[in-house]
């Protein structure tokens, strides 16, 4: 109750927040070919739900995304609308760990509710990932990759990692549940290792304690079943994905993504009605993108030399959680915005750790004191300006002939019985 007394305004704000920038999505017919893939599958699901349980590459295979899927489809069949309302309220979760997260690691609270409420408005994923149905995936993942990560840390700060202690269990159980892909498992084992390293002398431990034993120990034992038994790629997926490979390419896309999330002027239709400082900060993407990364590499060093623990495991948090998805084609493409969705959490927690401190320096200033909050502002202005943007784009898409048709054909489909009534529809491509 106390918790709930403590902490339950915040999550009420973050909800609020969240569906008053976004809410406006859920209006957006269905038009991406995902999109209508997912709710056909969880149609076909419907029709034999037991069936999926006899297998055991299920229990390997993001289990928890499926059921998810399935009982959204029982919820909205193919109403969009409220898969949409649910992935922005799993955002809003998010946000509201993110808040423990920093809150537990931070003696500042109003800097935890500025880093979630960054986080809540999109800053650093700029809105891409709250307007597909498919985009429960990147969500829901986040979300379970924080949650064991927060468990682990309030089991090591609460309970001095005892493998027993109602915290540990917790996360593991998260950790099990969530069925995790390879990339996120990889990324939560070196998030946790980062942890370790970062704060075992505050808390008298030893790096390669019993507890990060365990969770390595699950992971591996996950990702070699996974290998034998489940899918080799994420649930969402079209069957023309090209293949990816690391390189050295991939050292240079670590830091495109970085950049990314200060500057996401990207090549787009959209620049044509764009206003004109618009245009001319494009056509000087060249020189920007090249300051922002000496600024980016000069401010993580001197963040890990001079930085506290929190500020450099939430640089750390943002280089590892990239780092899986810095791989590339052999046509060399490489971006997709759903991945900045979790890195975007370091970033938003480093912003509202700059403005918190230099706001602190100018406690004495008068009204000035507030003169730093103006970047998060611009940050959060530019990220909802960017999400009305593409709302708009995919709303004049949803209205366009092959989309009509696309919601015919999955209305069709889904009005199907086991015999088999209907083929499976021509689904377009975004």
């Amino acid at each position: 109750m106390k918790i709930l007394k403590e902490h339950g305004p915040i999550l009420l704000l973050i909800l609020g927040t969240v569906f008053a920038a976004f809410g406006h999505l859920t209006a957006t017919p269905l038009w991406d070919g995902g999109d209508a893939q997912v709710i056909c599958d969880a149609h076909q699901l419907s029709l034999q739900p037991h069936a999926m349980f006899h297998h055991v590459g299920f229990y390997f295979s993001q289990p928890l995304l499926q059921l998810v899927f399935l009982a959204e489809y029982r919820l909205f069949g193919v109403n969009v609308a409220g898969y949409l309302a649910v992935n922005l309220a799993i955002h809003a979760l998010n946000a509201f760990v993110v808040y423990m997260l920093v809150n537990l690691l931070f003696p500042r609270r109003n800097m935890a509710v500025l880093a979630a409420l960054l986080f809540a408005l999109g800053v650093g994923s700029y809105g891409r990932v709250f307007t597909t149905v498919h985009s429960l995936e990147s969500l829901l993942l986040a979300g379970l990759h924080m949650l064991a990560l927060y468990f682990f840390i309030r089991n090591d700060f609460r309970c001095d990692g005892r493998l027993r202690s109602p915290f540990f269990l917790i996360g593991l159980g998260i950790f099990l549940l969530s069925g995790l892909t390879r990339a996120s498992s990889f990324s939560l084992m070196l998030s946790l290792i980062a942890y370790k390293a970062f704060f075992h002398r505050r808390r008298g431990r030893p790096v390669w304690s019993p507890d990060l034993l365990v969770f390595i120990a699950v992971g591996v034992l996950f990702f070699l079943g996974q290998h034998r038994w489940g899918f080799d790629r994420p649930t969402i997926f079209s069957p023309d994905t090209e293949a990816t490979k690391f390189s050295m390419l991939s050292i240079k896309n670590l830091f495109r993504y970085l950049v990314l999330m200060f500057f996401p002027l990207q090549k787009s239709p959209m620049l044509e009605t764009a206003p004109t400082l618009i245009v001319w900060l494009y056509y000087a993407r060249t020189v920007i993108r090249f300051a922002l990364t000496i600024a980016i590499v000069s401010y993580s060093f001197f963040g890990f030399v001079f930085g506290s623990r929190a500020i450099r495991f939430f640089i750390a948090w943002t280089y590892i959680s990239l780092l899986p998805f810095t791989a590339h084609t052999a046509s060399g493409r490489w971006l997709n915005l759903n991945h900045l969705y979790l890195a975007s959490l370091g970033f938003c927690v480093v912003i509202a750790a700059g403005t918190v401190g230099c706001s602190s320096l100018l406690a004495r200033a008068g009204r000035r004191r507030f003169v730093p909050y103006a970047a998060p502002a611009v940050l959060v202005v530019v990220a909802l300006g960017l999400t009305y943007q593409l709302d708009h784009k995919y709303k004049a898409r949803a209205a366009g002939i092959p989309s009509v048709e696309l919601r015919d054909q999955v209305r069709q489909w889904c009005s199907s019985t086991p015999d088999g009534t209907f083929q499976t529809p021509t689904l377009p491509g975004d």
